[in-house]
């Protein structure tokens, strides 16, 4: 997996060569291992005079990462981690040189007290220095509490379905079901000040299948400041909806779950609109309808109707939400953010001529870049004539809590 990222490929694909009942531990050790990666080179470039070919440096990559974090709990034994490690150049033909390497170099860092001293992981985050300057520049008091963040594992939150859990008592109920399931939570109540409903934080995350209720419907995991998405846009009973680049749907069912309306999913990749079609189903949802299409070229899918609100949460560098997805910081380029700027601007353009005036248009990004987030805010309203910025919480940066989110929500004018 690491050698696969390295050379560029998304770890959601790479992933995909694991076998299914490995996935999880697989992608475990990946994810530690890229949290932490920056600070494993260093640490080799310390302690090794040569990094070593092939297959046998991802090996001391991956095994590094899984030392114990300073004041933390081990993922693994030292004894397991260090057998295991030497166990694994066995597999492959080509790192059997290397037993006594993998042996004598993981002991040594080990035995050193002073590793997180002499090698500080808050001097070595897995940042490009490009990223980390443009988190400097846009927020100079916050940007080590954002670095820190994305070095944690993300929160697992959920939100109940109230389609079904629509009463007190079924709601009751289904807290019950997590206490006997021993799943501890805690609801989480307000994001950025604005009140969420029936959002809970499992306080020790689980696999989905562990989860009472996951596949009949009962909920879906959501990070809270996604859930925002639905409460900002609030449309209107019967309202005609558009959910564009909507996969894989978590938005669009919120909406479906807490408003009678009409809504249009709509998403360019036929195998991730699938998905949505899927959400839809387990959620047992009614009144959405799935569009493959291009959300910056409506031509070939809009059929002429205007719609009274549309949520355009368009594609981004997703600096937010790096601790889901730690392969980021290793893919992007400073070049891409630019280019994405553009195609936001594109989707923006074409979006809003679908909207009813009197309609609101919700901007949603998962980025933290201001380029993409209040800057393009700033640059639609130069642009157009008749939009009017409403009230929504604009930046919001990781936490504890929820990952970092973008909002700005328009409304088009009556009156052109």
């Amino acid at each position: 997996m690491l050698e696969q990222v390295h050379e560029g490929a998304s770890l959601t694909v790479a992933i995909q060569s694991a076998p299914v009942t490995l996935r999880p531990a697989v992608q475990s050790i990946t994810f530690q291992a890229l949290r932490r990666g920056f600070w494993v080179h260093e640490v080799l470039n310390q302690y090794l005079q040569k990094t070593p070919p092939g297959l046998t440096k991802y090996l001391l990559w991956a095994a590094i990462a899984l030392i114990p974090e300073k004041d933390r709990e081990p993922m693994y034994t030292t004894h397991t981690l260090v057998n295991e490690a030497v166990n694994a150049t066995y597999l492959d033909k080509n790192m059997s040189y290397a037993k006594g390497l993998v042996n004598a170099i993981l002991r040594r860092i080990l035995r050193s007290p002073d590793i997180y001293k002499d090698i500080s992981e808050d001097d070595n985050p897995s940042y490009p220095a490009w990223w980390l300057e443009k988190l400097k520049r846009s927020y100079p008091s916050e940007y080590q509490e954002i670095i820190r963040c994305s070095r944690e594992k993300p929160p697992l939150i959920i939100r109940l379905n109230q389609r079904q859990l629509n009463t007190p008592e079924k709601i009751q109920s289904y807290h019950e079901s997590l206490r006997a399931a021993e799943i501890g939570f805690v609801p989480l109540t307000t994001v950025a000040n604005r009140q969420l409903v029936n959002t809970l934080h499992i306080t020790k995350p689980v696999p989905v299948n562990q989860i009472p209720g996951f596949f009949d419907g009962s909920c879906s995991v959501q990070d809270a400041g996604a859930q925002l998405a639905a409460h900002l846009l609030a449309p209107s009973p019967k309202s005609r909806v558009l959910d564009a680049c909507a996969a894989p749907g978590g938005k669009s069912a919120h909406l479906l779950e807490l408003f009678d309306i009409q809504l249009d999913a709509l998403e360019i990749d036929p195998l991730r609109a699938k998905r949505i079609e899927e959400n839809f189903s387990r959620l047992s949802l009614s009144g959405g309808r799935v569009l493959v299409g291009d959300a910056s070229d409506p031509k070939a899918w809009h059929k002429g109707e205007l719609y009274d609100a549309i949520l355009a949460d368009v594609p981004c560098s997703a600096s937010g939400i790096v601790r889901r997805h730690p392969d980021i910081t290793y893919l992007r380029q400073e070049a891409d953010i630019k280019n994405l700027q553009i195609t936001q601007r594109k989707i923006l353009t074409a979006l809003w001529a679908l909207l009813k005036p009197g309609g609101k248009l919700l901007y949603v990004t998962c980025s933290v870049f201001p380029e993409e987030g209040e800057l393009q805010a700033r640059w639609w309203l130069n642009s157009v004539s008749d939009a009017v910025r409403l009230d929504a919480p604009g930046q919001l940066l990781p936490s504890m809590d929820h990952d970092g989110f973008f909002y700005a929500l328009f409304e088009k004018s009556k009156t052109h």
